[in-house]
């Protein structure tokens, strides 16, 4: 463990990895455990224990918070009790991850993103900067979420009934969309920016607009690069930062001897 700072608080009960830099005023509640080689920034709360703490301290007991390997938790980030950050996850600034969030490897939380807690996130994951995630969301693998986007929970507000949508692998949902209650959007969908996702979106869609509809097959959609080649699904075409860049991603679903769901 690597620090040289001030007011730095660790709970005895945690347990800290290899080769791990703690940044200044940061706390570090009971049962965190922090994977070897990971950095938290500075004014971070690893472990902030829920509601129930402050209502019986007597009898609370604090639910084990996981940080994978390699993650990197910029400054003054809140994750609560609970959570579990895989492998290479990074977050940036003031970043708030509520109880029982579960977040696959090398996912990226951008600066002021809002997980209201109990959601899941897939591998490779990006959530861009100011996007708000209602409890319960589901957000599988290798999706972008562009920033200002508001996912909701309660189909009849204000009611006690969660329903949080769920966004399947691949797909991408651009700036200031607002995606409502226990919607679907399916594998390899885009949706244009501003829209209002209130229905289910069938795989491949091309969708925009309040309320979002099916433009197109996002496979009819040309490169603005060579027009006479269709950019989407994606995969093919963009690999900076996913685990099929350098090798190409038909070789990458190769070698892991999976269907192409490309």
């Amino acid at each position: 463990m690597k620090f040289n700072n001030r007011n730095v608080h660790i709970s005895a009960t945690a347990t800290i990895g290899k080769n791990v830099r703690i940044g200044d005023n940061t706390t570090i509640y009971d049962n965190v455990v922090i994977g070897d080689n990971v950095t938290i920034c500075n004014d971070c709360v690893l472990g902030e224990p829920t509601s129930a703490y402050y209502q019986n301290e007597e009898s609370y007991v604090n639910k084990p918070t996981y940080i994978g390997t390699g993650a990197f938790i910029r400054s003054h980030c809140i994750i609560y009790a609970g959570t579990s950050l895989g492998e290479g996850c990074i977050t940036g600034h003031r970043v708030t991850i509520r109880e029982n969030t579960i977040a696959g490897k090398h996912c990226l939380i951008s600066t002021l993103v809002d997980i209201q807690g109990n959601c899941k996130i897939g591998d490779y994951s990006r959530i861009y900067s100011n996007v708000h995630i209602g409890e319960q969301t589901v957000i599988g693998n290798y999706v972008f979420i562009y920033p200002y986007t508001i996912f909701t929970n309660d189909p009849q507000p204000p009611s006690t009934t969660l329903s949080g949508a769920h966004v399947d692998d691949y797909s991408i949902i651009t700036i200031h969309c607002k995606v409502l209650p226990g919607v679907r959007v399916g594998k390899h969908c885009l949706v244009g920016a501003n829209s209002v996702i209130s229905r289910d979106i069938e795989e491949y869609s091309f969708a925009m607009g309040a309320p979002a509809k099916r433009i197109r097959d996002i496979r009819e959609i040309p490169s603005k690069m060579d027009n006479t080649e269709s950019y989407y699904p994606w995969p093919y075409h963009f690999e900076r930062g996913m685990p099929w860049q350098g090798i190409g991603y038909d070789k990458w679903v190769e070698d892991r001897g999976v269907a192409d769901n490309g």
